[in-house]
């Protein structure tokens, strides 16, 4: 029996790579795309019926996807989407929480995520081996460009393309630079052949299983979840002169602000009530208490439905048709709630390991 030689063996790799490049754009980026464009629909149809002004940023609309990420790939581009935005719920729940635990395994010069995912796990071993392709390689994909980020599918999809295009460049570049390095041995190049068997972007998903319903659902909850977490206010009042505490019309309001602690923090601010000091003119020192903004009973509805759907449970509690209509419940809970769901649905959907594809 004749045995290839590794370089026979790189070059087959080689042949491959554009199929997994196709697979990994078939099974795993199309579906995704198409479920954040649903949801995008779907939560500006929900906020126009209501009359609603656009509550959604591009961050809000970026925290969704990135939070679902479903396989490796997708949470390999996760990191670079979020990196540079600032919103409440992304530090805490992206940064805190911390995406890149699943990359704990990689170092990579220049913290490039499509240098990560094409090499994964192996990039120590491949550094030992073939050092001068790996510095090569980190060197050739180094970016000082900026891109253009807007919450729409179009830019969502010209983005996910091209972190898989520069995956697919990074992968072959390393075979590539193995294979024509008559420095290498035969020995460490068909170590490198063996090490492609654990390559992440060389193990797509074969077919796709993404509920693409679902993962829509998924995505636009959690737009309605960002949103709640940043309703809240913290106001600073005292009841003018005269009046006392709770006088319907006799409060004066010194400071309305965001508050920067999420609602699970020990830190988050409590009511307190203005404190009776007896001074003529300031009777009362000022208090503080938390105010949300109501986002109205068609889209507390609509969030009902998705949490429900979503396995999540009523995130509202009942109300009859005309409690609807005259008050907003939003409160501490749903605050707390909010934040767990996106928790629940990022722990649900991170991938355990380099080659896991986890498809919701």
């Amino acid at each position: 029996m004749i045995v290839a030689s590794a370089n026979q063996r790189l070059g087959d790799i080689l042949v491959k790579l554009p199929k997994y490049k196709s697979q990994w754009e078939l099974n795993v980026a199309s579906p995704y795309v198409r479920a954040y464009d649903a949801a995008v629909l779907s939560y500006n149809n929900e906020m126009k019926a209501q009359g609603e002004r656009d509550r959604a940023t591009a961050e809000m609309f970026v925290l969704a996807a990135s939070i679902l990420t479903g396989s490796v790939m997708m949470a390999a581009f996760a990191t670079t989407s979020v990196r540079v935005l600032a919103g409440r719920a992304i530090v805490r729940v992206i940064c805190n929480n911390n995406l890149n635990r699943t990359f704990n395994l990689m170092v990579a010069a220049n913290n490039n995520k499509a240098f990560m995912f094409a090499l994964g796990g192996v990039l120590d071993e491949a550094k030992k081996i073939a050092n001068k392709q790996v510095t090569k390689l980190a060197e050739g994909l180094t970016s000082t460009g900026t891109q253009i980020s807007a919450p729409t599918s179009v830019n969502y999809e010209s983005r996910l393309m091209d972190f898989i295009r520069a995956s697919h460049i990074c992968t072959h570049s390393f075979i590539e630079g193995v294979k024509e390095d008559n420095s290498i041995s035969e020995a460490h190049k068909a170590q490198v052949v063996d090490m492609a068997a654990r390559i992440p972007f060389c193990n797509p998903p074969a077919g796709s299983n993404v509920d693409e319903k679902k993962l829509a659902e998924k995505m636009e909850l959690l737009f309605y979840m960002s949103s709640v977490l940043d309703s809240d206010r913290l106001v600073t009042y005292a009841p003018s002169y005269g009046g006392s505490v709770g006088a319907i019309g006799r409060e004066t309001e010194y400071d309305k602000k965001s508050i920067s602690q999420m609602p699970s923090d020990p830190r988050y601010p409590k009511a307190v009530y203005p404190k009776f000091n007896g001074r003529p003119f300031a009777s009362y020192d000022p208090g503080q208490r938390i105010e949300y903004e109501n986002i109205g009973s068609g889209i507390r509805d609509r969030v009902n439905k998705l949490s429900v759907s979503t396995g999540n449970g009523p995130f509202y509690p009942s109300q009859s048709f005309v409690e609807k209509k005259l008050f907003d419940p939003t409160g501490h809970t749903q605050m707390v709630k909010a934040e767990q769901i996106i928790s629940r649905l990022y722990n649900d959907a991170r991938p355990r390991q380099l080659t896991d594809v986890r498809m919701i």
